[in-house]
């Protein structure tokens, strides 16, 4: 097992870190090889022949910035033990760092834009709306962020008090609550998405395990009161299949159905780290239902660390090391914009969202929520590196990474203003089918829904696929894909490494994966299930499956919104309105040009007839991507959460 430990001089980090590297290539002394533990290689700048200095808190020169697996690579981890000391905040009429918001809200030729500034100019602030942080707990004095927290109905959950201050170390949801609602103009740190929200601290992480109830309790805190629950935890990236207890996933349906007078609480949750090489269908918490799973992106494609998720809604900007770091608020009343990377933000972000919607409109429910994202989203010329893009069969375009693509804060607060209320939600289940069909490659079984089975509905919210598979060993290997009788296909587990190698034993597992791209489908046709093995020296085998559908009996959006185009016209998806206008130019010029515009008439018919029929068959099973973690993102290692699993 092979590892290296970087040590680099704070006030040259970039270029000891290249000079080092250098180093290692030239095999000269900047490497250290010590004879007692001859798996490790040590770099430093100076001093190293003392490795009583290297994590010395006292001994400021250095800085120990994580652990990597060389070789085969299994785990990394990593960890920040030495605090930097941050710079003097300047003196602005704005707060320092809100252009790092902007990015994410303005219009330019770097980024896609979000349309945050757009929803502060309609006057949309958060105003009015209660926001509980589920986090490793909350710095309620922070001054960037204590005018908005209500210190009258915090809580830890562990110390059973109103005081959910966090304890040495921890400061991620003092992060996260930054990107929420921290102040604006006030010339501190950065402001929130929704700055003028209500801030609740619900501290859920500490030094032990919690129990099922004080799960639900922390998810059902102030229930009465409460709009969104705002949740950057979870189990591990590459962890098994974990999620919810009894108690949890009462205290979500609960949420949804007793919260905020009966139209129900929003949950928002990070999709989670794991990269690539992940799948968050294996997160029982975000593949409920009842929860908004958001992901990250980057300037121009899926950020680095997120996952292929076929219960991710949509996405927001999480900061990558690829693009930019975000910056937020941070304990010791500081503020922190080095490694701020991972769903973590991107959710927080997205909740802002969500708090500037519910501003504009009230009454509007958690599924009225969950339409207008998907509505809203649009890929926004952002690339799926794992996948090509896709079209459901309701002509929503998606991404088995990034749902429906980037959330539109402008349009989420227009539309939401005049939404009309969504059609009662109906649910109806599929007969069990037992294949008992084995395989050391691929097999599928399919199921057949009739208007009988399911009359109630005809246009699909989310679909339940419970499904039971055997494996010789290493679990990991197993994957398994849906499509609907529209041809839509969701990839609901993909080939998982580390899975892989932490289960390689023979054995069942029985999960309910979630898929939220045949959103506006309908359930009635054949079902199929493609089950296949990774690794030929594997056999799996699909025992049983069964759907769950949800969904309305009539269309819930309304006509004069459905009418809008959604998809994104920088790709090359077929619409009306791009057709009549290509059309109409050719023929304005073959009246000029005689036979030669004729010509070109026929051309552009049939350039955009197999364009139509190449955009509406890009389904692939394209599984291009690391092999292997690398690295793992800087919020996980902010809070290491071996306790409660991971933070986001």
């Amino acid at each position: 097992m092979y590892f290296v430990i970087i040590l680099i001089h704070l006030n040259h980090l970039v270029s000891c870190f290249i000079e080092d590297e250098k180093k290692e290539i030239n095999g000269s002394n900047g490497i250290k090889r010590d004879g007692e533990f001859t798996n490790r290689i040590v770099f430093t700048t100076t001093r190293e022949d003392d490795p009583s200095l290297w994590f010395n808190d006292n001994y400021h020169q250095y800085e120990y910035i994580g652990q990597f697996w060389i070789g085969k690579t299994k785990y990394i981890t990593a960890q920040i033990s030495q605090k930097k000391t941050k710079e003097a905040l300047s003196t602005l009429k704005e707060d320092p760092d809100i252009n790092v918001l902007r990015q994410s809200s303005e219009n330019d030729d770097v980024s896609p834009s979000m349309k945050i500034d757009e929803a502060w100019a309609a006057g949309y602030s958060g105003q009015g709306i209660i926001m509980a942080v589920l986090d490793d707990g909350l710095q309620t004095d922070h001054p960037d962020l204590a005018v908005n927290v209500d210190t009258d109905h915090d809580i830890d959950i562990y110390g059973f008090d109103h005081n959910p201050y966090p304890a040495t170390g921890r400061s991620h949801g003092t992060e996260v609550s930054g990107l929420i609602g921290a102040v604006k103009d006030n010339n501190m740190c950065v402001v929130g998405v929704a700055f003028r929200c209500t801030l609740i601290g619900v501290r859920i992480a500490g030094t032990y395990a919690l129990s099922d109830s004080e799960e639900a309790g922390g998810l059902n805190h102030y229930i009465s009161n409460v709009d969104i629950y705002h949740n950057s935890w979870g189990p591990g990236d590459s962890s098994g299949f974990k999620g919810p207890g009894l108690l949890a996933r009462e205290a979500l349906q609960s949420g949804v159905t007793n919260g905020r007078n009966g139209k129900g609480v929003i949950f928002t949750w990070a999709a989670g780290n794991g990269q690539l090489s992940d799948n968050c269908n294996a997160d029982g918490y975000v593949n409920s239902i009842y929860t908004v799973a958001i992901t990250g992106v980057d300037n121009s494609k899926n950020a680095w660390y997120a996952e292929v998720c076929a219960p991710a809604l949509a996405a927001a900007y999480g900061g990558s090391r690829d693009d930019r770091y975000l910056t937020t608020t941070t304990t010791a009343s500081g503020c922190k914009s080095d490694g701020i990377q991972g769903t973590s933000y991107a959710t927080a972000i997205a909740s802002g969202i969500v708090a500037l919607t519910l501003e504009a409109n009230p009454n509007l429910t958690w599924r009225d929520i969950q339409h207008l994202i998907v509505f809203t989203s649009n890929r926004s010329g952002f690339n799926d590196t794992y996948s090509n893009w896709s079209i459901n069969g309701a002509n929503k375009e998606f991404s088995q990474v990034l749902g429906f693509g980037l959330m539109d804060a402008e349009a989420m607060v227009n539309y939401g203003t005049n939404w009309t209320t969504v059609p009662t939600q109906q649910n109806c289940t599929s007969a069990t089918s037992f294949p008992d069909l084995s395989t050391n490659t691929s097999v599928s079984d399919s199921i057949h829904v009739t208007s009988g089975d399911c009359a109630t509905i005809n246009f699909l919210e989310h679909v339940v696929a419970n499904i039971s598979f055997s494996y010789s060993n290493m679990r990991g290997v197993t994957k398994l894909y849906l499509v609907s009788p529209s041809g839509t296909r969701s990839h609901l587990l993909h080939y998982r490494e580390h899975d892989a190698v932490d289960n390689g034993t023979a054995g069942t597992q029985s999960w309910a994966f979630m898929s939220v791209h045949f959103w506006k489908e309908t359930p009635n046709g054949i079902w199929t299930l493609e089950i296949s093995s990774h690794n030929k020296s594997v056999t799996v085998t699909l025992n049983s499956w069964s759907l769950e559908f949800y969904g309305t009996s009539t269309d819930p959006w309304p006509t004069h919104f459905s009418s809008v185009v959604t998809t994104d016209t920088t790709t090359d998806v077929d619409t009306t309105t791009s057709t009549v206008t290509v059309t109409l130019y050719a023929v304005i010029f073959g009246s000029v040009g005689g036979t030669v515009g004729l010509l070109l008439i026929v051309a552009v018919v049939i350039l955009i007839i197999k364009r139509t029929s190449i955009s509406r068959n890009k389904q692939t099973n394209s599984e291009s991507g690391p092999s292997y973690i690398n690295e793992i993102p800087p919020d996980h290692q902010d809070l290491d959460m071996t306790i409660i699993d991971n933070m986001m």
